[in-house]
């Protein structure tokens, strides 16, 4: 069962070791770390460990989409220790993997309208940054890794959240010529219709 894999710390470190900078592979670790601890013993609504939910969403960025950008990863791993523990605030996020992390985090939170009033800035100059495609390429990531995951049983029917992702997210999405989202598009369309045939 799809709902029941996830990316074990050992295989993500074999993964990066070659990709990416030691440092940055210790952040990841990091953050995988911290992940496993937030969501601890947290289930998802068919039982599964929720960890294993955030792992598998940043195994979709390195193996589905070639991602191997050290804070898309970070934010993948983390993107809801917000609303999981409240012990983890963006100070100790900006304080542990810096500022664009924690900005992420926060406005996964929120919609696509958000960002566009909220961007970040940084440097001296306070360069204005609008993440949308970081944004939707994590915020459609998460949403596949909930598709493959869904299954209709007596008791839930996800007819409803399959149908607002589709309203909302692809086609805020759609127009976006990011290969990435394009692929992410195709995923979770391919998914819904599994599910809804």
């Amino acid at each position: 069962m799809y709902s029941r894999t996830f990316l074990s710390k050992d295989e993500l470190e074999n993964i990066l070791q070659y990709k990416i900078d030691p440092l940055e592979l210790n952040r990841i670790i990091s953050a995988y770390d911290m992940a496993d601890w937030a969501y601890g013993d947290k289930k998802t609504i068919d039982g599964s460990m929720y960890f294993f939910h955030v792992t598998r969403v940043c195994k979709i960025l390195i193996n589905e989409l070639g991602i191997y950008d050290p804070e898309m990863l970070i934010s993948a791993l983390l993107h809801d220790v917000y609303k999981k523990i409240e012990d983890i605030t963006p100070e100790i996020i900006i304080y542990n993997f810096g500022p664009y992390i924690a900005y992420l985090m926060e406005i996964l939170q929120h919609d696509l309208k958000y960002i566009k009033s909220k961007p970040f800035t940084f440097g001296i100059n306070e360069v204005v940054r609008i993440p949308a495609d970081d944004y939707m390429i994590l915020w459609l990531s998460e949403h596949l890794d909930n598709f493959r995951c869904l299954e209709i049983t007596p008791n839930f029917s996800p007819v409803n959240y399959i149908l607002n992702i589709t309203q909302t997210l692809i086609a805020q999405s759609k127009n976006n010529d990011n290969e990435a989202i394009k692929y992410l598009i195709t995923e979770l369309k391919k998914e819904r219709n599994k599910i809804l045939g």
